[in-house]
């Protein structure tokens, strides 16, 4: 009898991407950086209008093409990696396990709170986090959804 194998589950969840749609929209803006580090994953662009709505990560030095991009649709969390020019819709969806814990961890980096962040602390204790929450399921970071809906002031 054959078992079937499924790709693995970002650790990322729709929550937080809620959460951080809600963080931009509050803002007003699109756009967000990474102030900790250099290096792929710096850079974020989402458009709050569009749907779906689509988070991409990618580097600031205009030479690098990468890019990832991050959705929820119908519940389901999907990374794609890629290369800029090619969008979003041709891009090839993420289904290694390392791909997904290396590009989890930096866009949580972008969602932690700074209570979180001074007890999670540096980007490699990031990652580590998020390779416990895919081996488990075990939900490590608090949705900040709440956070962002109460009145700005």
């Amino acid at each position: 009898m054959k078992t079937k194998t499924y790709p693995p589950t970002p650790a990322t969840t729709p929550a937080m991407i809620q959460a951080y749609w809600l963080k931009l929209f509050h803002w007003q803006t699109s756009h967000d950086e990474a102030i900790y580090w250099e290096g792929f994953g710096d850079r974020v662009y989402a458009d709050t209008y569009a749907s779906p709505f689509v988070i991409r990560l990618y580097h600031s030095n205009p030479c690098d093409p990468r890019v990832a991009y991050l959705s929820a649709v119908h519940g389901i969390v999907e990374w794609r990696f890629g290369i800029k020019t090619l969008g979003y819709a041709n891009c090839s969806v993420v289904t290694e396990l390392e791909q997904i814990i290396w590009l989890d961890s930096l866009f949580w980096q972008y969602i932690i709170t700074e209570e979180q962040g001074k007890t999670i602390g540096r980007p490699s204790a990031i990652r580590r986090a998020v390779q416990k929450r895919v081996r488990t399921g075990v939900k490590l970071i608090a949705n900040c959804t709440r956070k962002y809906n109460e009145p700005l002031g």
